[in-house]
């Protein structure tokens, strides 16, 4: 037998040989053992960080807006007065402050329905990214201070200040603050 008649006949019956070790049932590729072909089931609430977030130019309409889906939750959960929750609510309180509207007893409430309780871009950055927050703060408080505000020194944790008193430029609601507090915040 020739070199190249050798040559092809072990060729073709490695290619015979390949071609039957690959050629399987299917079925016995599977593997034995169970495993779970579902998908992973959804979370139960939304992250802590998914609260609704009112922007700093919302008008009062707007967040009490936004605030419905909250306060029907409240009352569902027995609150008395959610509308009183929601005026506290928009003024930055949190459960903490409850006893300011006489409603300790409604802590457990809020808790419950905290996943839908909206808070403002400021609130929402605080919690979620305090560095950012503070340099926010820091460029709101430059502006203030240079737009003549008198001011006392910003805390050195969060960054937030105060007025030391009232000028000819008006208080924390004058237009000039706001737009400081824009810029500031939309960086």
């Amino acid at each position: 037998m020739s070199y190249r008649t050798r040559f092809a006949l072990v060729a073709v019956s490695l290619t015979v040989l390949l071609a039957g070790c690959s050629s399987g049932d299917e079925k016995k590729d599977t593997p034995q053992v169970a495993t779970l072909q579902s998908s992973a089931a959804p979370s139960s609430a939304p992250a802590s960080d998914q609260r609704p977030v009112y922007p700093i130019d919302a008008t009062e309409e707007q967040i009490k807006a936004m605030a419905k889906p909250w306060a029907e939750c409240l009352k569902a959960e027995g609150v008395k007065k959610p509308d009183d929750a929601v005026g506290l609510m928009q003024k930055g309180g949190t459960a903490k402050d409850l006893r300011l509207i006489e409603s300790e007893d409604d802590a457990a409430a809020w808790k419950a329905c905290e996943a839908k309780q909206p808070e403002s871009f400021e609130q929402h950055q605080l919690r979620t990214s305090p560095t950012e927050f503070k340099d926010n703060q820091r460029e709101w408080y430059r502006c203030a201070q240079a737009a003549g505000y008198k001011l006392n020194a910003p805390d050195p944790a969060t960054g937030q200040f105060g007025l030391t008193e009232i000028g000819p430029n008006g208080d924390f609601g004058s237009e000039k603050m706001q737009e400081c507090r824009r810029q500031a915040f939309a960086s």
